[in-house]
């Protein structure tokens, strides 16, 4: 995602602007995936910390793109493209991982 904002800035592309949204995408649901996947691993708590932040900022670093991007829609062609307020509640996320972790096997 990083070269692919440079080339987005570089080249004034509005149309691959648009189209990183789909990125985006998909990396917020590798980032809800990587929960499921750490509440039932038996991986020790500091590790499963460390990833799970990990994944947190590999998913933010994408929502800043998008929103570099929807800056670039807006300098070619003077459309505003608002924020949208996602899923990026963190006290939703630590609930989220204490229910997957509650009822894992290993508690």
């Amino acid at each position: 995602m990083v070269t692919k904002s440079g080339s987005i800035i570089a080249a004034r592309d509005v149309t691959e602007a648009r189209n990183l949204e789909r990125d985006d995408d998909v990396m917020d649901e590798l980032h809800r995936r990587l929960f499921t996947v750490l509440a039932t691993t038996e991986l020790p708590t500091e590790t499963i910390v460390d990833l799970t932040l990990l994944g947190r900022y590999y998913e933010r670093f994408a929502d800043h793109a998008v929103s570099v991007a929807r800056r670039v829609v807006y300098l070619v062609t003077g459309e505003y493209v608002p924020e949208t307020s996602g899923d990026h509640d963190v006290s939703e996320e630590g609930a989220r991982i204490a229910l997957l972790r509650r009822s894992s096997p290993r508690g």
